[in-house]
């Protein structure tokens, strides 16, 4: 982790895409740091709470700990309400931006009056089929090589769907488990589905949806573009309106005169 020799307040985030989102939010006497990783961030936080060190914040996803109830262990540790910061921006209107830029307005018409849904909630359907894998295998304590549930090989291009059957019959054979994780995703438990569902999920699904079915997406535009703009696209009193971003706020009362956020 890089060392920081700041009079100011300190932000730790996960990592690179995070510092890329906080640099032009962040107040101008901040500092953003780099933690490579939630652990080393969780960690780093912690000692500096031994030591009763003030105004370094630690920022991380949610990831499952929203699901398992998990509490955060440490007052100078926030997490994103939702499952990461991709999700939090797909549930904001980052999104719209990214459909204004990239898709076509008469096929998203089209796509919608055809199912009844929006574009947001279609999304967020289809990634929940890889999120409640995922959650159950956690549940499950299976292990899977994340090669295998790569989301381009379970979708259809061509109508945006996702092939739910063929994906857990696929991880059922490679992990012999017949029968067990199908019984799970059935048992899950009520949840906020912008928890259960993963931000990579949802952003490769969206550059699916894009490429044929929302869109024409040019083969030259990749994940690292559509990330790009939404990233950008969120607006900071959008984001401050959040209950991660009334968290940062109380967090900034708490820890004043230490600002990390703009305005």
């Amino acid at each position: 982790m890089t060392r920081v020799n700041h009079s100011g307040a300190v932000m730790v985030v996960e990592g690179v895409n995070d510092v890329r989102f906080w640099s032009p939010r962040k107040h101008e006497e901040c500092e953003l740091v780099d933690g490579e990783g939630k652990t080393n961030v969780v960690g780093c936080i912690q000692r500096l709470d031994s030591l009763e060190f003030s105004g370094v914040l630690g920022v991380v996803d949610s990831d499952f700990d929203a699901l398992e109830k998990k509490e955060s262990c440490s007052e100078n540790i926030l997490q994103t309400d939702a499952h990461d910061l991709e999700c939090l921006l797909c549930r904001s209107s980052a999104l719209d931006t990214v459909l204004a830029e990239f898709g076509n307005d008469s096929r998203i018409k089209r796509f919608v009056e055809r199912g009844g849904a929006d574009v947001r909630s279609s999304l967020l359907k289809r990634a929940l089929d890889f999120g409640k894998l995922r959650w159950a295998l956690r549940r499950l304590e299976l292990s899977v090589d994340s090669k295998l549930i790569r989301v381009p090989r379970f979708v259809d291009y061509q109508t945006w769907s996702v092939e739910t059957d063929g994906l857990i019959e696929t991880v059922e054979t490679e992990t012999s488990s017949e029968g067990m994780i199908t019984d799970q995703i059935n048992s899950l438990p009520p949840a906020d589905p912008w928890h259960v569902a993963h931000g990579p999920d949802m952003i490769e699904l969206l550059r699916i949806g894009l490429s044929h079915v929302l869109g024409k997406l040019s083969k030259t535009t990749g994940i690292k573009d559509i990330l790009r703009v939404l990233r950008s696209a969120i607006h900071n009193e959008e984001l401050k309106n959040t209950r991660f971003g009334k968290d940062m706020h109380k967090w900034e009362l708490r820890n004043s005169p230490f600002r990390v956020m703009q305005g």
